[in-house]
């Protein structure tokens, strides 16, 4: 699709999660601020994130109003949905494949990609709907590779094939502009995530409904939607040292907090490595640059993201590890003969990570086995 070549609006960080958060309200739907600077922050960490919770929370909603408050929509090919089915099995379904005559038939993504590669100064977003109807190992797993070989050259952010020259006619890499998010379920109808997945993607959980919120809907206003360029939500930080050269201050804070997370994880073997250690800084970094949140609440969120979701088991290791992180948490005792804890949110250090766990512990006990999924 050839666009105009218009100038970019720029906002600083601030005024631009203001502007997005409006926009959403602004179509009848409502989400916590905190929830949409979150969004913002994962995408800068990372361009792949995973949307997750029960059906009917608006989460795809969610990202559809977030990419076109910033000008991106399906009318103009900026915002791409791709409705995910249960026969995927490998990487064909959504790049392409070659038919029995050697002509390519590109897949949704591979039109996504070129678009995207066609206009580097734009965000391109493409949202795969009900990701795990599949296992997103099988259909997804080429594409998880290529974007961890993103690398430096010359200035630019580049990545290795996605698609070679003898498949589909030109060599196909993946754009720094490109996003993508995908929606997903967990129920009996849907498949549970690897490791792999998790430890590449920052992981949303849109549980938290309240019915009864209906002031927002009073004297709504419209707001247009602006073309932000895509510099607003590009990666600074590849690796490690990238960060390094900038801020030590905010690594070494980072890695504090997760050395004494991670002598509790090692009770299970679930501890961290590198690469989650890194989109954590990365995140925290970006978060401080644009004064969004403070370390604690931003640090609460990565925790929630990234660590509690690769956790599940049905042993007393789960249960010491479970409790041993809510006093990380909380700084108190998880207390086994309180029928209905009360959390105290302000006195605790990363209350929604303490909350999650209290829900996991529960679940220990009543079912047996616990996960970091509601299903």
């Amino acid at each position: 699709m050839i666009k105009e070549k218009k100038k970019n609006i720029y906002l600083p960080s601030n005024d631009l999660i203001d502007h997005i958060y409006s926009y959403i309200q602004s179509k009848g739907f409502y989400y916590p601020k905190e929830e949409v600077i979150n969004l913002f922050l994962s995408l800068k960490t990372k361009p792949f994130v995973i949307l997750s919770g029960i059906s009917g929370t608006g989460k795809t909603k969610m990202v559809q109003w977030f990419a076109e408050s910033l000008g991106a929509n399906e009318k103009n090919g900026q915002f791409t949905l791709i409705p995910v089915r249960p026969d995927w099995s490998d990487g064909s379904d959504l790049l392409g494949y070659v038919d029995i005559k050697g002509e390519f038939k590109e897949g949704p993504l591979t039109k996504g990609i070129r678009a995207a590669q066609q206009h580097p100064d734009l965000p391109y977003f493409v949202l795969l709907d009900e990701m795990n109807l599949a296992r997103v190992e099988y259909y997804f797993s080429d594409i998880l590779s290529v974007m961890e070989s993103r690398r430096w050259e010359d200035g630019k952010v580049v990545s290795s094939t996605v698609l070679s020259k003898e498949i589909a006619k030109e060599e196909i890499t993946l754009p720094n502009n490109l996003y993508v998010i995908g929606t997903v379920n967990m129920d009996e109808t849907t498949h549970p995530f690897s490791k792999k997945v998790l430890d590449r993607a920052n992981t949303i959980e849109f549980n938290r409904v309240k019915l009864d919120n209906l002031t927002f809907l009073q004297d709504l206003k419209d707001v247009d939607p602006l073309e932000i360029g895509q510099s607003q939500l590009a990666s600074k930080y590849l690796h490690l040292k990238d960060l390094y050269k900038i801020d030590t201050e905010i690594i070494e804070k980072v890695t504090s907090e997760l050395v004494r997370i991670n002598k509790s994880l090692q009770l299970i073997n679930a501890h961290i490595g590198y690469r989650v250690r890194d989109e954590i800084c990365f995140y925290l970094a970006y978060n401080k640059e644009g004064d969004l949140m403070t370390f604690e609440e931003a640090f609460d969120h990565c925790i929630l993201q990234k660590i509690l979701p690769r956790l599940s088991g049905s042993d007393s290791r789960i249960d010491q590890l479970l409790r041993e992180l809510y006093l990380i948490f909380t700084n108190t005792e998880f207390q086994e003969d309180v029928e209905d804890i009360q959390l105290d949110e302000q006195g605790a250090i990363y209350p929604k990570s303490a909350l999650k766990v209290i829900e996991m512990l529960r679940r220990l006990k009543a079912d047996g086995f616990t996960s970091f999924w509601v299903s």
